[in-house]
């Protein structure tokens, strides 16, 4: 497979971290990012790959022990993207113990850098007050304590990964990953974050576009007809669906209901729909011994090779290869 010819200019990114760090929510963005700069054709050294930052820089021990070196933050320069590691049991120790971190974060964030949360790293950037009247994610056992402590914020407790403008939140260390992905191909480009997410793991659940419990795409909007269809679409997976009978439904004409969708998703309704199917055919894939006759129907296709060429286009392999990709991954007992 030929590399990418365009020429890209590699993204500065940091990584933010303590003591009290989860040192995996650091290590997985440094190999994306890593893979997607030499996917893409980029020259690139460990050194200047990822950043690594503390509040006083030096040698930081994380939760589990692993010992990095770190710049401090107040010899960090302009950054693309700033990943605030996840935090290890009670995220208020780090608020108490590393003040100078919120300001740091608002700064990078005010500079119009992508500011990415990973789990209770979340409990940082709301300290920041830039997440004020905006949507945002936590690790789900600090839910109620997140909504107690920043009731201005809109916590999203049905969503994994939230955007609000530059601003993202991962629910968990798992997630960072469909982030990553996400943020790379904004960086490069769709094909790249294709190649990484292909690259580091074909059986990630499902791609970022619906990872967030299904509900909704990356792009945030209010317009409850659009939402509605969304969900609908869902439920009518496996059922005959027509532009039609969608107009029909919101007594729309169906150019109108095509506008209003894209306008607010930044997809027309059957990209998304088969973007829904894609990611549902590639979880029976992963966890079924069905046919790929018998998941092209599951997912509302009945032409088998149409289904097929529609997979392999979205996720670079046929499904054939995407599952014994998927299941070359099991462990044998032997």
């Amino acid at each position: 497979m030929k590399k990418p010819t365009e020429k890209f200019r590699i993204p500065r990114i940091a990584a933010l971290i303590h003591s009290d760090a989860l040192a995996s929510s650091v290590t997985l963005p440094m190999e994306l990012s890593m893979a997607a700069a030499q996917t893409a054709g980029q020259p690139i050294r460990n050194e200047n790959n990822v950043l690594l930052v503390s509040e006083n820089g030096g040698q930081i021990t994380t939760s589990g022990g692993l010992t990095v070196d770190t710049q401090a933050i107040d010899t960090i320069g302009r950054l693309d993207l700033l990943v605030i590691s996840a935090i290890w049991r009670d995220p208020r120790r780090v608020l108490k113990r590393h003040p100078s971190l919120i300001p740091f974060i608002r700064r990078v964030a005010e500079s119009g850098a992508a500011i990415a949360a990973v789990g209770t790293g979340s409990f940082l950037l709301a300290e920041t007050g830039l997440l004020k009247r905006k949507a945002a994610t936590t690790h789900w056992f600090w839910f109620d304590e997140f909504s107690k402590r920043y009731p201005e914020v809109e916590l999203r407790r049905d969503q994994l990964i939230v955007q609000s403008d530059n601003l993202y939140c991962a629910g968990s260390v798992n997630s960072i990953s469909d982030l990553l992905v996400y943020l790379m191909g904004s960086f490069y480009n769709a094909e790249v974050a294709r190649r990484i997410e292909n690259q580091f793991s074909p059986e990630i659940r499902q791609r970022f576009r619906t990872t967030q419990l299904g509900s909704h795409t990356l792009q945030e909007h209010y317009d409850d007809v659009v939402m509605d269809l969304q969900l609908y679409m869902r439920e009518k997976l496996r059922a005959p669906v027509s532009m039609e009978d969608f107009a029909r439904r919101y007594d729309l004409s169906e150019r109108t209901l095509s506008r209003r969708f894209q306008r607010a998703t930044g997809t027309t309704p059957w990209q998304y729909l088969l973007s829904l199917r894609m990611g549902e055919a590639a979880s029976l894939l992963r966890s079924t011994n069905l046919s790929i006759t018998q998941v092209a129907a599951e997912v509302g296709i009945t032409d088998s090779a149409h289904f097929a060429r529609q997979f392999k286009k979205a996720n670079q392999l046929t499904p054939s290869q995407y599952r014994k990709a998927v299941r070359g991954k099991v462990f044998s007992a032997n």
